[in-house]
């Protein structure tokens, strides 16, 4: 322990300094350890919060290349080209509700009904939209409007599975 101890007049100065042990660093460390950690949960947190608010995923079809090429947008400033392909590579489109099944509720797993429009490729699908059954009116029309611009280029098929529950 140092300190300082000294007289002026009528008032006595006293200063001590701490002295800094080794249980003293391992608690620090490990207080920046935690901190650290629970920052950075809190930091993937925040980014994975920001990420589904502020980006979206944008198809660029252009009919003069003959090309469909996919944009990953965040926050209307960032735009990063993630693919690219060719019109024949693409064997259709499929309005389907194949993704529909048991999620995860409050009161345990339900059947949910999920609605997606996927380009079919050579090698799997890539998604377009994926939406609830609220907005499958939304997703119709959008359908339609593709169907209508790219039919020419494109075949375009609907194909909806029966649900558990009419059964």
């Amino acid at each position: 322990m140092n300190y300082d101890l000294y007289k002026q007049q009528n008032v006595i100065f006293l200063g001590v300094e701490a002295s800094f042990t080794l249980i003293d660093f391992l608690m620090f460390f490990s207080s920046f350890l935690l901190g650290f950690i629970f920052a950075l949960f809190f930091l993937i947190f925040a980014f994975a919060l920001l990420q589904k608010i502020f980006s979206r995923y944008e198809f660029e079809f252009n009919k003069d290349e003959y090309t469909i090429t996919r944009y990953y947008r965040f926050f209307n400033y960032f735009r990063i080209r993630l693919q690219t392909i060719s019109f024949g590579d693409i064997d259709e489109f499929l309005l389907s509700n194949f993704e529909s099944g048991k999620a995860l509720f409050s009161k345990g797993m339900k059947s949910k009904e999920w609605f997606t429009l996927n380009l079919m490729t050579n090698n799997g699908y890539i998604r377009l939209v994926k939406s609830e059954e609220e907005e499958l009116d939304q997703l119709y029309e959008l359908y339609q409007e593709l169907e209508e611009k790219l039919d020419i280029y494109f075949k375009f098929r609907v194909e909806f599975l029966e649900g558990p529950e009419s059964q």
